[in-house]
């Protein structure tokens, strides 16, 4: 599944890049020069757990008037514990509602004024 990659030191989200080694693929920032390897379990921001879900959540757009149509889909960390309600209906083959803010990312419940979601791999 497609994850969002951000440097845990300074927030970078655009200029990483990622090198093959023994160990695995290791991400480095070119802002910073922070380096940590790409295959961390997410933790959940709210709980510190590390039963995380990544599951699609809707892109949505107005297509006639007030039609509301789905559009595409992206991937979002839904914790077991802090997003349990959400992770059921995503298990029920359902898309997380674009209004939705994951827990798990930092940010719980409906839509709080504040856009963009972000993890950070420990």
């Amino acid at each position: 599944m497609p994850r969002q990659m951000t440097c845990p030191a300074c927030g970078e989200e655009e200029e990483l890049t990622g090198e093959r080694t023994a160990e695995g693929i290791a991400i480095s920032c070119d802002r910073c020069g922070a380096r940590w390897p790409r295959d961390t379990p997410y933790t959940c921001a709210s709980c510190g757990g590390r039963d995380i879900h990544m599951r699609g959540q809707a892109l949505t757009q107005f297509s006639r008037g007030t039609q509301l149509s789905i559009v595409g889909l992206h991937y979002i960390p839904l914790c077991a514990e802090c997003d349990a309600e959400m992770l059921a209906r995503a298990n029920q083959q359902k898309p997380v509602p674009g209004r939705y803010r994951s827990a798990a990312a930092g940010r719980g419940g409906e839509d709080d004024g504040q856009e963009g979601l972000s993890i950070l791999p420990r």
